[in-house]
């Protein structure tokens, strides 16, 4: 492939040559389009940074959330007497005495953060989309070469994570990352249709501008993009179930309480969407003897008379376990494609699949209901993400419900998923088709000027497909008339799936395979195993780094 040759210790200074090409594009542009994204770090994550810095917020272990967006904030491996460690600065003055008489002076006053306080930490990145600002300066067919080639190097020092597309929102000023539908969809025999609620795309110019692009190590192939505006009273909210049936209510009632299987209370981990979520401590999990799921026990007040509810649910597939997909499809090596030949038939492999991911609760989770004081299964809710995290409600018959509570018990396997807000819907009513305005769009095209309206306006099985990592295109849909941002909530229909790359060429590991697979908890085991390792590779490289250094 030619992009491969730029993969190697040799054409570091091309690289760096291109990369300063790129940049003195970006100065020399007069205007251009931005893309806002945040990543997120776990405490190991930054053991192997020297430094860190734009930090949005913080989360701690105890679930404290810090904002940091407009404090002076970094991350340093090394500071002063201290190691990891955040510093955070402020200009302050003093009054000293010097020359017979007091002068104010000003002095910078630092507080420290041990790394082994924090969870989390996020940055908020704001970069120039380079295939839309260097078309202004360079030939087109150049710019597609260097816009392609920039992306492949910033990919390899992604995180590495799966999911297909990334979907950025045009909000008048600058396209943010809004999106990310279809996660878990590895092949096409899982083929399914996500809404995505877009929060930041608004109208401009009069029309909706969405900016679709592949940034995983995977093939990706889309089907049908269309964009849903769903009308709704002022001061009411819409949201869908995963069938794409939208519902309107005021009000989501919050736990009275949760409580974990220690009998701790982490009620205020599910209260609200404000980044203070749940999710495994995973250096503790690790290095616990036994492995098992977790045990979250909700309790809801039900108003009297109350036969039905509505579970709001906002969270999904954590970085760990979204890695883990492609770890577990890496056992299937050179018999992977005959693997995913059998899930293509939908019939018993993919059946099979379906039931063990169910089982094991990886990327389903099972709402087990109390009724009649018996924990029945009512519901199951699919993984999403890991990096967007999308509002879905579901049905929670509560005919046999007797006690003045809802009680429900959620028992996620360690380190696969997270959650940021869970609830119950009491009062609501279904939005009616004449309020849903199904929008095809008006404008699709990708960066080697292909038009894509006729292959995304339907679901036909003609996909159109992005190989490659870097591959993207626009799409543009027209504003309906009397359309009122106060009153309509704006969603993205997508189906289609993707397929990880993966190395095909090394022999399946069978043996380790019908281990996992046959053997209930084993995949627990086996992910401690892999997460232990990895803690070991990172302190191992950054004691190699300090012997260097």
């Amino acid at each position: 492939m030619f992009f491969a040759s730029f993969n190697k210790v040799r054409n570091k200074q091309y690289i760096a040559l291109l990369v300063y090409t790129l940049i003195t594009c970006f100065i020399i542009t007069s205007t251009g389009c931005e893309t806002t994204t945040s990543d997120r770090y776990t405490s190991e994550n930054l053991k192997t940074k020297k430094k860190l810095e734009g930090i949005s917020h913080i989360i701690l272990k105890d679930g404290t959330y810090i904002n940091t967006e407009d404090k002076d904030v970094f991350y340093y491996e090394k500071y002063r007497d201290s190691n990891n460690v955040f510093v955070f600065s402020s200009l302050g003055t003093t009054k000293v005495f010097e020359n017979g008489k007091y002068i104010t002076k000003l002095i910078k006053n630092e507080t420290f953060l041990p790394l082994s306080n924090v969870q989390e930490v996020y940055v908020t990145r704001t970069e120039v989309d380079a295939g839309k600002t260097i078309l202004l300066t360079v030939g087109i067919a150049v710019a597609i070469v260097l816009v392609s080639i920039l992306v492949l190097i910033i990919s390899f020092a992604s995180s590495g994570h799966n999911s297909c597309p990334y979907i950025y929102s045009f909000d008048g000023n600058k396209y943010i990352y809004d999106a990310e539908p279809l996660g878990g969809v590895i092949c096409e025999g899982l083929v399914r249709t996500d809404y995505s609620r877009l929060e930041h795309l608004a109208a401009s110019d009069g029309k909706f501008k969405l900016f679709v692009r592949n940034e995983n190590d995977e093939q990706q192939h889309l089907d049908e993009m269309k964009l849903l505006s769903v009308n709704h009273e002022e001061q009411t909210f819409v949201t869908p179930d995963i069938e794409g049936k939208f519902f309107e209510y005021k009000t989501i009632v919050p736990p009275v309480s949760v409580t974990d299987e220690n009998g701790n209370d982490v009620t205020g981990f599910f209260t609200a969407k404000d980044d203070y979520g749940w999710q495994t401590d995973m250096q503790k999990a690790a290095y616990s003897r036994e492995y098992s799921k977790h045990s979250l026990k909700f309790r809801f007040k039900k108003p009297e008379g109350a036969k039905n509810a509505l579970l709001f649910f906002n969270g999904g597939i954590s970085q760990w376990g979204s890695e883990m997909v492609k770890t577990s499809l890496e056992l299937r090596g050179n018999k992977i494609d005959n693997w995913y030949f059998e899930l293509n038939k939908r019939d018993t492999e993919l059946k099979k699949l379906h039931n063990y991911i169910l089982e094991e609760e990886l990327y389903y989770l099972k709402v087990n209901l109390l009724e009649n004081g018996k924990y029945n299964v009512k519901t199951v809710i699919p993984g999403g993400g890991p990096k967007v995290d999308e509002d879905k409600v579901f049905n929670l018959p509560l005919e046999n419900v007797q006690d003045n509570y809802v009680e429900f018990v959620l028992n996620p396997p360690p380190g696969y998923w997270k959650f940021e807000q869970i609830g119950l819907i009491y009062d609501y009513k279904t939005v009616g088709s004449d309020d849903i305005k199904v929008l095809d769009a008006s404008y699709g095209q990708d960066r080697n000027g292909f038009d894509l309206l006729s292959g995304l306006n339907k679901i036909d099985k003609i996909y159109y497909d992005m190989p490659d990592v870097g591959n993207s295109f626009d799409l543009n849909f027209n504003v309906p008339e009397n359309y009122n941002k106060e009153t309509c909530e704006l969603f993205l229909k997508t189906n289609g799936w993707y397929e990880i790359n993966i190395d095909k060429s090394k022999p399946e590991q069978t043996e380790l395979i019908n281990d996992i697979f046959n053997n209930p908890g084993n995949i627990i085991n086996y992910s401690m195993k892999l997460y232990k390792q990895k803690i070991k590779n990172l302190t191992e490289l950054k004691l190699n780094n300090h012997q260097n250094n």
